[in-house]
């Protein structure tokens, strides 16, 4: 029996911004770590595999071989435990000869485990997974971490089906201790979330949906049929040959890599090399069921994520009819249903306080007129930093700072949404709207209701054409890279999703530009501008012995948000996708709840609302799919009869590989609720809301 190994300790998140991931390699300082020399570069080739029983996957062990500078390195990884973002688990390594029997690769505890464990039975690959890494050390007098930011892409039988970014903080010395400040650090910190399972569990769930999804559309070659009938990316081989482990891992891809949870990206690679890795019986075949995902330590620590809800095709809700109006606008007035946001990532920074650096000044594009009118309104209406609520604002003139913070970009953004040139105008006009809703709704009972019902309609009216146009904007260009990625065949075969959804998009376009014109729209501005522009305008009196500061009113509004959430503990396991949209929403509430006030709050405010974020971009991803997925489903039902067989093939796909991304969040949404749902962040808002 092999002695109990070196036990790896490691903090892992999946990076939604590339950016992210590199400023924190070149930081000065990380949570009082410093750096100790440059960043380094390595290209790695991981070839997992497992026994034809499926024996390794049975006991939850990693099994690796890892080429890297043309070095082959064996690793056996045990289960471990995972308790949010921190990982322990046992990890013993050796050196490997790839296209040999294990028997005969060099002495070494990782060897000797591995034929525990597989006797003489022969292993196979399971899936590669290719890594452009990036890696810094840094250090205290106490300890050092290794800080690794992987661009890494899923290859399933020679083609890439998925592209993700991770974090890694791997403790190198010292005590587990030592990485407490690091995790506080980086654990709720934007575009940053938990890793929710191992990359190899990841890697073979990607993998059954890919050969699942392939399956019915090709017949598998048999065994002996030239290579050439091995090149399509839809195909499911029999038999699995080796990557070349001397393959050279990729470049940075941060377009890609930026999107957590992507759709498939099957890019052809290089041909296969069988005697890469050892195949003691080259026929033999894959058993990797779409069920076969590894149970992670999450899931057995947590009930609610190891019961799978089942699948559902009902669509979504709309984004827009989350912020719903308040109760003094009648029912009848609320719009009808429009597209939800489609893979627009990453979430968490669609609602930055601070604008980019870069941000166009407004009025630069468009007709004289139009910059007229932006330079007119930035003289009014200039764009602050940050809405300056303090705690002795009164709340009703703490909610007329939030709607002039917003406002202002709004109006900023309007001359580029004309242009159309730049989609980023319109989206950045359509958060405005969004976050201004949002206030009305916390702020909205310390005004006049037949005052302002006017902002709050035509602010909801205004947001739902843009919404019209940004919502198939950002599904258009994600369809277009799914298929671009996948290659040609698939790329011509989407043509006809693609064309009604840009004849939908340019009348969208039309709508919104004819409001933009009219003189209602002027007459709202100059209007809403006014208002909050004008202290005491239109505001409800309110006698001195009853809550009318900041600091009497927002607690009890955070709390009552806060409970909305924590509503769903009961339902969670067997959450369906619209009851998992309804959490969504009920995030999205206490977030703005939060970051309305977030200035009083203090900087404990902002790990907090990164919790949220979190959450509710998970829940948002799977949304987003669902949407996607339904969208695809309704174009074939409507026009089946009107597509080639090729073209309804390479629609199915697109609707497959959606479906399949809905199921893998909805069993993974567990880390991301304890972040909002534990102890710990109970504890922090009961701090954070004491300062008040």
């Amino acid at each position: 029996m092999t002695a109990p190994g070196p036990v790896e300790v490691e903090l892992k998140y999946q990076v939604a911004d590339l950016a992210i991931g590199e400023r924190l390699l070149a930081a000065e300082q990380l949570g009082g770590f410093l750096p100790v020399g440059e960043i380094r570069i390595a290209e790695q080739a991981d070839t997992y595999l497992d026994t034809p029983e499926g024996i390794l996957d049975a006991q939850r062990i990693g099994v690796r071989l890892r080429d890297e500078d043309g070095r082959t390195t064996l690793t056996v990884k045990s289960p471990g435990t995972v308790d949010g973002a921190f990982r322990r688990r046992e990890e013993l390594e050796g050196p490997a000869e790839a296209g040999t029997s294990p028997r005969t690769w060099p002495a070494s505890a990782a060897r000797d485990r591995l034929l525990e464990l597989i006797g003489d039975r022969p292993l196979h690959e399971v899936v590669t997974i290719r890594q452009y890494r990036r890696k810094r050390d840094f250090a205290t007098d106490d300890a050092s971490v290794e800080l690794s930011l992987d661009e890494a892409r899923i290859i399933v039988d020679g083609h890439t089906v998925e592209r993700f970014t991770e974090l890694e903080a791997e403790l190198t010395r010292g005590p587990e201790s030592a990485l407490g400040p690091l995790l506080g650090l980086l654990d709720g910190r934007p575009g940053l979330s938990p890793t929710v399972e191992s990359k190899l569990a990841r890697a073979m769930a990607v993998a059954a949906a890919a050969r699942a999804a392939a399956a019915p559309v090709r017949p598998a070659p048999t065994r002996g049929a030239p290579p050439s009938a091995r090149t399509a990316a839809t195909e499911a081989p029999a038999v699995v040959d080796a990557v070349p482990a001397a393959e050279a891992a990729p470049g940075p891809q941060p377009s890609a890599a930026a999107t957590p949870g992507p759709a498939p990206d099957l890019e052809p690679q290089p041909a296969h090399d069988p005697q890469a890795v050892i195949l003691a019986e080259p026929t033999a075949t894959i058993d990797a069921p779409a069920a076969a995902e590894p149970v992670t330590a999450v899931e057995i620590a947590d009930p609610l994520t190891a019961v799978e809800a089942p699948d559902d095709d009902d669509g979504g809700e709309t984004e827009e009819a989350d912020d719903a109006e308040d109760s003094d606008e009648p029912a009848e007035d609320e719009p009808e249903d429009e597209l939800l946001p489609i893979l627009d990532l990453p979430r968490a920074s669609d609602d930055p306080l601070d604008l980019p650096e870069d941000k166009p000044e407004p009025g630069a594009r468009g007709s004289k007129g139009n910059r007229a009118e932006g330079s007119e309104v930035e003289a009014r209406l200039p764009v602050l930093k940050s809405p300056g609520v303090t705690a002795e604002d009164l709340h009703s003139e703490a909610g007329r700072k939030v709607l002039r913070f917003h406002l202002a970009r709004m109006l900023a953004r309007e001359p580029g949404t004309r242009d159309g040139t730049d989609p980023e105008e319109l989206h950045g006009m359509r958060v405005a709207t969004r976050r201004m809703r949002a206030a009305w709704r916390v702020f909205g009972d310390g005004y006049q209701p037949h005052r302002t019902r006017l902002f709050r309609r035509r602010l909801r009216e205004l947001a739902a054409l843009l919404g019209g146009v940004r919502d198939l904007d950002v599904l258009i260009e994600a369809t277009e890279a799914y298929g671009q990625a996948i290659g040609a065949p698939d790329l011509a075969g989407l043509g006809p999703l693609l064309e009604a959804w840009r004849s939908d998009r340019d009348l969208a376009r039309v709508r919104l530009i004819v409001e933009l014109d009219s003189k209602g729209h002027r007459r709202f501005v100059d209007d809403y501008v006014d208002f909050v522009s004008s202290p005491n305008r239109d505001v409800l009196q309110v006698e001195t012995t009853l809550p009318h500061r900041v600091r009497d009113t927002a607690a009890s509004r955070i709390w009552t948000a806060y409970e909305h959430v924590r509503a769903y503990e009961a339902v969670l396991r067997w959450a369906d996708v619209p009851t998992l949209h309804q959490l969504r929403i009920a995030a999205k509430r206490l977030r703005y709840t939060l970051e309305f006030v977030r200035e009083p709050l203090g900087e404990d405010a902002g790990p907090l609302i990164a919790r949220v974020v979190a959450l509710q971009d998970h829940l948002g991803f799977m949304n987003d799919a669902e949407v996607a997925a339904t969208m695809a489903r309704t174009f074939l039902v409507e026009h089946g009869n009107e597509l080639t067989e090729p073209e309804a093939q390479a629609i199915g796909r697109y609707l497959v590989s959606r479906e399949r991304e809905v199921a893998r969040l909805k069993r993974t949404v567990g880390t991301a609720w304890r972040g909002v749902a534990g102890l710990t962040f109970r504890r922090g808002l009961g701090r954070t809301v004491a300062i008040l």
